[in-house]
């Protein structure tokens, strides 16, 4: 069998612990010759000691993998959220900007390592680059992980080290991980510092490097991801600090910094579960008895309970919540204070970050719709209908009314109400300003990251490509004016308390909810190597409504068809085991079906395309996970 990583024609089948792919397919554990079982890792580090390493003073051969530059990314920090309002600094390429630990100094510090899209490399070094001023570390240990960023870690590496000295280097055997962990056992009881750490790849015959595998590092930092991950380790340890300060549900701090994480761990970023899971405890403790928030005051629920429901919305589905009574409680009191055409008036103005009823509803109706699949009562679907009559009916004003006019009713509307987002579509294309932006609305001069981060994520719902010019110029737009904190600046805003918060959530929720779809000459490869594609196309609940945002990955399709005319292709539907096998069985057929019916108006040829559907019957991960359960549902394209 061959590893995709390294193309090693002998990697075996062994299989990962919890997973149900083999080796080769995952490229965990192949070195020309061998093959290393990363379940035979201990569950926790492992408490074996290994013998000190010699520490020298010159910087090895080899990439530094750690680097921001190169994709690499810090998980956590010890007692910081994510990776701490400092992390970034130890792997930013720049001695000369210091690391210290989050409050009081405790020992140990552990500090955890990934490379790029976490994926799996030879490791041998670690360069520990001290702060100028000293203060450097006397003890440290090295770990490596091939499974999980918290857990089974085995200690490669251990030695004394100067707090003095500019550039140590500590080599160990060779060890393949997606993650490496930095513990930090002793140093000085007023301060540790570090300028720099450096993760440095090794070579062994047959071993494909990081950059050979993923050619697209060269131009990381001009990316949308890397925009995106900068946003979000700003946006985590920032949100935490002002929770911890403040003690008070903040709407927008905590629900749309929930929404943004929920988007960003959907699309694989790298994302703090401590962070998001603070938040949702927070959220769900100013739950009151009668339904709605707490913290506001008498005189004003309406605002803050929509702001909690959503955000917990969003978290729920992410994390996989089966049920979530707070959820529930929030959503019976939202229901049942909907005006008689559907709106959820709001009481509280504070443009931009709450101002208007369309917002307000359209949080609702998101609430309404995560409750609905839930539990499956139907008085959750119909508020959420009655919500999207309202929002349908409305007459949008700021750009902000617009945005969340097109995210609801492109997700969950009817057919009509899916046209009348369209047309709010170009609407806001037409309303783009010379530097790519968006205005929060007509009476402000220019554009702002939190406008432009809202419209990004509505064009995303809507199904419009990211290759389109509009798209692209807003993403542009934001890349440009981002900080180096990885915050975006509050300007050109109706905001009575600016600050960065609001224009850095939306941001990232507009960037992390970019979707790259597989381009035409990818998914040709994968057909040429493996006979197959694996295709994440959204439909509707329970339906075989191909949702909007599934557009540009069909595009894609269209392209691969049209380039090479003799290709032909079985089109299979796949589903989780939610529900009767037989139920899935047809729902799985339908869905295949309705894609190449789509094919087929795109102008390809019926005969070159046949529908299937297995249902459940061939999962790829685990079904007793929400995360299985997402991979598993599914439209793969196989070469007969």
């Amino acid at each position: 069998m061959v590893c995709p990583a390294c193309g090693h024609k002998n990697a075996k089948r062994s299989v990962l612990r919890g997973m149900r792919k083999p080796m080769g397919v995952v490229a965990a554990a192949c070195i020309a010759g061998l093959a290393l079982a990363a379940g035979a890792e201990p569950s926790a580090t492992a408490a074996t000691a290994v013998p000190d390493a010699t520490v020298t003073t010159v910087l090895p051969t080899g990439t530094n993998i750690a680097a921001l530059a190169a994709g690499g990314e810090i998980e956590s920090v010890t007692n910081a959220y994510g990776p701490g309002h400092f992390g970034r600094l130890l792997v930013d390429g720049s001695p000369t900007t210091v690391w210290t630990p989050e409050g009081d100094v405790v020992y140990p510090q552990e500090i955890v390592f990934s490379f790029y899209k976490r994926d799996t490399a030879l490791v041998s070094a670690l360069v520990l680059m001290t702060a100028p001023e000293g203060w450097g570390p006397k003890r440290i240990e090295i770990y490596t992980s091939t499974e999980s960023a918290s857990g089974a870690f085995k200690e490669v590496a251990a030695a004394d080290v100067s707090d003095t000295l500019p550039i140590q280097t500590i080599s160990f055997p060779a060890a393949l991980a997606r993650f490496v962990k930095l513990r930090v056992v002793s140093g000085s009881d007023a301060s540790v510092k570090i300028g720099e750490v450096q993760i440095i790849e090794g070579a062994s015959a047959g071993y494909s490097s990081l950059l050979a595998r993923h050619p697209e590092i060269a131009k990381w930092k001009q990316s949308v991801r890397y925009a995106a991950q900068a946003g979000i380790d700003w946006l985590e340890p920032s949100s935490m600090e002002w929770q911890n300060s403040q003690h008070c549900f903040g709407c927008h701090v905590q629900a749309q910094t929930l929404m943004g994480l929920a988007v960003a761990q959907t699309n694989k970023y790298i994302v703090s579960a401590r962070t998001a899971d603070d938040l949702a405890t927070f959220t769900r403790s100013k739950h009151d008895a009668d339904g709605h928030e707490i913290d506001e005051g008498s005189d004003t629920h309406y605002t803050p309970t929509q702001f909690a429901a959503m955000g917990l919305a969003y978290y729920d589905e992410a994390n996989g919540t089966k049920t979530d009574s707070v959820l529930r409680g929030y959503v019976n009191w939202l229901a049942a204070h909907l005006k008689p055409d559907g709106e959820l008036q709001q009481d509280e103005d504070e443009p931009p970050i709450a101002q208007g009823s369309l917002m307000g509803t359209a949080n609702s109706v998101v609430a309404f719709m995560v409750a609905f699949a839930q539990t499956g009562d139907s008085q959750y679907k119909a508020a959420a209908d009655r919500g999207l009559a309202y929002i349908a009916a409305s007459k949008p004003v700021t750009t902000q009314d617009k945005i969340f006019q097109i995210i609801a009713l492109s997700r969950y509307g009817t057919p009509a109400q899916r046209d009348l987002a369209s047309k709010v579509i170009q609407q806001l294309q037409s309303e783009q300003n010379a530097d790519g932006g968006w205005r929060e609305q007509p009476s402000l001069k220019g554009s702002n990251a939190f406008a432009t981060g809202q419209v990004l994520y509505a064009f995303k719902e809507g199904g419009v490509s990211i290759e389109a010019p509009t798209f692209s110029n807003g993403v542009r737009y934001l890349i440009s004016t981002q900080q180096d904190s990885g915050a975006w600046p509050a300007g050109e805003t109706d905001a009575k308390r600016p600050s960065e918060f609001a224009p850095t959530m939306w941001a990232v929720i507009g960037l992390a909810g970019t979707i790259e779809p597989p381009t035409a000459e990818s998914m040709k490869l994968d057909l040429d190597k493996f006979r197959r594609v694996r295709l994440y196309i959204n439909f509707d609940f329970n339906q075989a409504t191909i949702r909007p945002d599934g557009k540009p990955i069909l595009s894609e399709v269209v392209k691969l068809l049209a380039r090479y005319p003799d290709l032909a292709l079985e089109v299979n539907g796949h589903t989780d085991n939610v529900g009767t096998h037989d139920y899935n069985v047809q729902l799985s057929k339908r869905r295949a079906a309705a894609v190449v019916d789509a094919l087929v108006a795109a102008h390809i040829p019926h005969g070159r395309l046949t529908a299937g559907g297995f249902g459940p019957d061939q999962p790829i991960e685990d079904n007793a996970t929400e995360k299985g359960r997402a991979l598993n549902r599914r439209v793969e394209l196989v070469k007969p």
